[in-house]
């Protein structure tokens, strides 16, 4: 199939494949929510130029055999978190091969990190499999943290974005290119390690539990300064609780009792509108579920003390909890 003969198939299947396209980031972003994990998660048919564009630059490949008709990315805010989506990923669907960039760099390395998993698709028993069967539907995923992210968008662009290009620079400039791509690593692993040393007290702690039953439902970034006030001005209704406590005996068990209703919750559109609480797509809207349910009166009290009244009846209309019997 020449050029020519490949711009008109493409543009003939391309709407299938945006079509699989979708079912894929749907896909993920959910392994995402069960991890509790945050993500951003895109995945997108080659857009008809870039397609050829591919097969000018690189003749060994033709449109029968382009390995990412369809292109996905998983992007995580740390690296500890990568295993568990690679893991998750490569049970749920069927793939080629899972090749990390970062193992091929050696100890003595540095440079461009990611995840890429090659010949993604569906299982032969998948029931969208006959929609989207496995030999002509597959697409390439990459798995990355921000900091490998970040190293990925900004070398795109540039002369530097693989070792062969690097090569060919002056070696002052190849050692500057290494240089930063070592900081960008350390950068990438400090953020990781700080996540878990910064644990200034009990509110920390407790958001970062709120933080994975969040995920586990909802996508939206919350305002982390707004957690703190909320769940410090919360936290005194548990009295001497400690905060596994309130999680364990407390927060997650409500949580868990009403998952079922809380995944439709947050996946209604009705409820994400102008007039939502701001607080629903809040970590701590949990911890005022729990005390909605079982202490309402004393956290009315407590919350009028530094935050509008109505937006804890938002809260509840949110979650559909009698506020006002």
């Amino acid at each position: 199939m020449d050029i020519e003969q490949a711009r008109a198939e493409w543009i003939r299947v391309r709407p299938e494949y945006r079509a699989f396209a979708e079912l894929l980031r749907i896909r993920l972003q959910n392994i995402a929510r069960e991890l509790g994990i945050y993500a951003e998660v895109s995945a997108r048919e080659k857009e008809v130029h870039s397609l050829i564009k591919k097969l000018i630059r690189k003749p060994h490949l033709s449109y029968e055999t382009m390995p990412d008709r369809v292109g996905a990315r998983v992007v995580i805010r740390y690296r500890s978190e990568l295993s568990a989506i690679e893991e998750r990923i490569k049970q749920r669907f069927q793939f080629r091969v899972v090749d990390d960039k970062g193992t091929k760099l050696g100890v003595d390395r540095v440079g461009y990190q990611s995840i890429h998993v090659d010949g993604l698709a569906l299982k032969a028993d998948d029931q969208e499999a006959g929609r989207f069967p496995p030999d002509q539907f597959f697409g390439e995923l990459q798995i990355r943290s921000y900091g490998q992210h970040f190293w990925s968008e900004v070398s795109h662009d540039t002369f530097y974005k693989n070792d062969e290009l690097v090569n060919e620079l002056p070696p002052d400039l190849q050692r500057r290119v290494n240089l930063t791509a070592g900081l960008v690593e350390v950068a990438d692993r400090e953020f990781d390690r700080m996540k878990d040393e910064a644990q200034p007290g009990a509110t920390a702690e407790i958001f970062s539990g709120l933080e994975k039953l969040y995920y586990s439902v909802a996508t939206k970034r919350p305002d982390v300064e707004l957690s703190r006030e909320v769940i410090s001005l919360v936290l005194p209704l548990y009295g001497a609780a400690r905060p596994q406590e309130i999680l364990q005996r407390h927060v997650i068990p409500t949580f868990e009792r009403y998952r079922q209703d809380l995944e439709k919750i947050y996946s209604d559109p009705d409820n994400d509108y102008e007039g939502a609480s701001a607080f629903f797509f809040q970590p701590e809207a949990f911890l005022i579920l729990d005390r909605l349910y079982f202490d309402r009166d004393q956290l009315l009290a407590t919350w009028n003390q530094q935050f509008p009244p109505k937006e804890l009846e938002r809260v509840a209309e949110n979650f559909g909890v009698a506020f006002n019997d």
